[in-house]
């Protein structure tokens, strides 16, 4: 099970003591924000999971930090009040003898911050906590200078090295109220501080990414995964269904999967779906103009059974640069269509499979036995077919064509490099005129 991990900086300011409202649950009067989010977020973790507190401290920094002043008791100097004298540490040590806090918790030491050394030092810092598939909660609140940006490139880093998952940022938007000294004035009761989510905006880079994965490479898997971490939708089955068909099209992309692309069922499904969540508007903006570019990249497609959904795959793959899909979709449509073709010269008790490797075996044989009409195996059993279909013009014109195809596909299938890359791109202009003569 993936651990959970809280992880907050703590300031240096004398803090008033507020409640603070996370989504629409109004904590008591606590000091520190991180007292009202651990209580909110981490009451039902486990001894696995961790919060973690870092602070500014005398060790690191020469002069007495946030350590010294808000993590350990007596540190804010000139305070009256009792509960101004209370440190973090011993809040939570109230906090989890209250309410049975099972969570680690964890104070670490960092630098101030005023140098880019400073800052990689806080990154190495933060980073090394992390394990792989930890769960992420980051209370940015009182994050000082560059933290809360390079944080979220720190989680971004996290994600792609150790499959982490940042899960919430929060921010106690403290500054609603006012200054602290008018803020004091007012009853406890009435310092209700907003808590902002700020998770989906701090995955602006995420969202760069999924588009640019679109856009430059054809890919849909990140859009799906997008789309599965918006939280508050997550349960809703319209969107469930919208994620799953897209996935589907990079899997039968990838699979070369003619029978599914050709049916267009996973096409109906993301445009009902994709019309139905954008009437409900439940998706985040970035993700929701993403979802627009995909809808326009899928234009060509259409959403009964027609060739036309093999031929839009295959443009595709070719706009996008896959080659290692572009060739077998072209090859396998063109047997596939050349089959369909000669339907009607199918021996009563053949297969269809049987039939597409019996075209196949026509299409691709060398040209010394196709000239001398040189059949052998299942093209042996059945010549007077063999001859009907070698003879006809649609396959003379297409059989130097395909044999660039199976050239093309058997060398990236197995990986010789008995073509290269120019080559094949070169190669993309047959693919292109095989496709617009089966369509004459």
């Amino acid at each position: 099970m993936p651990r959970k991990v809280f992880i907050s900086f703590l300031g240096t300011n004398n803090y008033v003591q507020c409640r603070y409202d996370i989504g629409g649950a109004v904590s008591a009067p606590v000091r520190f924000v991180q007292e009202a989010l651990i209580e909110h977020y981490c009451k039902e973790w486990t001894e696995e999971d961790r919060i973690f507190i870092f602070c500014t401290s005398k060790e690191k920094t020469g002069e007495n930090g946030s350590k010294e002043i808000n993590w350990l008791d007596n540190g804010q100097a000139r305070v009256t009040e009792e509960t101004e004298k209370i440190g973090l540490q011993h809040r939570l040590q109230n906090l989890r003898a209250r309410i049975g806090l099972a969570a680690q918790i964890e104070e670490h030491d960092i630098e101030a911050g005023f140098s880019e050394e400073e800052i990689w030092d806080i990154f190495d810092t933060v980073y090394v906590k992390l394990q792989p598939d930890d769960q992420i909660y980051f209370d940015v609140t009182h994050a000082f200078r560059s933290i809360p940006l390079f944080s979220i490139v720190l989680f971004n880093y996290s994600k792609f090295m150790i499959d982490t998952r940042l899960m919430s940022i929060m921010y106690g938007a403290f500054e609603k109220l006012g200054p602290a000294y008018k803020v004091k004035e007012l009853p406890v009761d009435e310092r209700v501080v907003p808590v902002i989510d700020l998770t989906n905006i701090a995955r602006l880079q995420e969202y760069n990414q999924t588009a640019s994965s679109l856009k430059d490479f054809g890919k849909a898997k990140q859009l799906k995964e997008a789309i599965a971490a918006n939280q508050e939708s997550a349960s809703d089955q319209t969107i469930r269904n919208l994620a799953e068909s897209i996935s589907e099209l990079d899997e039968y992309i990838a699979t070369i999967d003619l029978k599914e692309l050709k049916g267009g069922k996973f096409i109906r499904k993301f445009r009902s779906s994709y019309k139905n969540v954008k009437k409900k508007k439940k998706l985040v903006k970035p993700i929701s103009n993403i979802l627009d570019e995909l809808y326009k990249e899928t234009e060509d497609f259409v959403e009964e059974s027609s060739y036309r959904n093999i031929e839009a795959a295959i443009n595709w793959t070719i706009k996008h640069d896959m080659l290692m899909q572009a060739y077998p979709l072209a090859e396998e449509y063109v047997i596939l269509r050349v089959a369909d073709h000669y339907d009607e010269l199918k021996p009563p008790k053949m297969p269809p499979k049987q039939f597409r490797m019996f075209v196949s075996s026509i299409l691709g044989m060398p040209f010394d036995d196709f000239v001398t009409r040189n059949w052998k195996d299942v093209l042996a059993e059945y010549p007077d077919i063999a001859d009907e279909i070698a003879d006809d013009t649609l396959v003379r014109y297409l059989r130097p064509k395909y044999d660039i195809l199976r050239r093309a596909r058997n060398s990236l299938a197995h990986g010789n490099g008995a073509i290269k890359y120019a080559e094949l791109k070169q190669g993309i202009p047959v693919i292109k005129e095989c496709i617009s003569f089966l369509n004459e």
